[in-house]
């Protein structure tokens, strides 16, 4: 095996030996099945109303914790026990081997907790509605994996740029706050003060500055829910020419909020005294 593949192989078996990633694919697993029941999809609707209505219901929630548990993942991966550090990097392998091994390992494990907890609510609602449909709840699964890889890159970049773990943790919890819940209000607020379309033009790009609202207005997008966006949606689609094309724009926004901070975090390790 890669130096690459052995260092994923070894943080993935780190990774899913803590339990609070345990209890976080449990908590996912527990939330899809209420959300199913409480969403109505059992009781009311056919399986394609279903499954978008629970999706919908399921992307506030997401777009809350996933960021969460991926900062909190990639901060103790990077900046692990005291003296862990120097023995892997004494090993006879390049800072970059180190940095995408323990990077592909992190996102192995977010992935497998994601789909167990995740397709474990999918599996109830098809069991009692059928599997037409699925495909809008295997869409808010993948988005959910790559918005992971964001904010995985993003701690990877943290821990590469402070080296100090506490110092990395205080920074993650500022960076969710800012994606999770500041920003919109912030992009909302410039964009009431500008003048007509200039407002609008404020608040179409605000999307692709929060790799959160790229997941969103993505999955909403394609899960066959698109009135939900309402105006803003339709000008989204028309603008970036019908439904394709926003896909296309939002996967190509979301690759390089996976590839920058990876970049930068290469950089920042490469020049760190270690």
């Amino acid at each position: 095996m890669s130096s690459i593949a052995i260092i994923a192989r070894l943080e993935f078996s780190v990774a899913t030996r803590q339990r609070w990633v345990r209890f976080f694919a449990l908590a996912f697993a527990l939330i899809s099945i209420v959300v199913a029941w409480s969403a109505g999809a059992v009781q009311e609707l056919s399986a394609p109303e279903g499954f978008a209505a629970t999706t919908v219901a399921l992307i506030p929630i997401v777009l809350l914790l996933v960021p969460l548990a991926a900062l909190l993942l990639g901060v103790s991966g990077h900046a692990g026990e005291p003296g862990s550090g120097a023995f892997l990097f004494a090993q006879p392998v390049s800072r970059r081997e180190v940095l995408i091994g323990k990077w592909l390992g992190q996102v192995a494990a977010l992935t497998a907790a994601l789909g167990v907890g995740l397709f474990s609510g999918g599996a109830f609602l098809a069991a009692c509605v059928g599997f037409a449909g699925a495909e809008r709840f295997c869409l808010l699964v993948a988005a959910c994996v790559v918005l992971g890889a964001v904010f995985l890159s993003i701690a990877a970049a943290l821990v590469a740029a402070v080296g100090k773990r506490a110092s990395a943790l205080g920074l993650a919890a500022f960076i969710w706050f800012l994606f999770a819940l500041l920003y919109d209000g912030v992009a909302l607020g410039v964009a009431g003060w500008a003048p007509g379309r200039v407002g609008a033009r404020i608040l179409f790009g605000s999307v692709f500055g929060n790799p959160s609202d790229l997941v969103r207005v993505l999955t909403l997008s394609v899960a066959g829910t698109p009135h939900i966006l309402g105006a803003a949606g339709e000008a989204w689609s028309r603008f970036l020419g019908g439904a394709a094309g926003a896909v296309l724009f939002s996967a190509a926004a979301l690759t390089a909020w996976v590839a920058v901070p990876l970049y930068a975090a290469r950089h920042a390790l490469e020049r760190r005294d270690l």
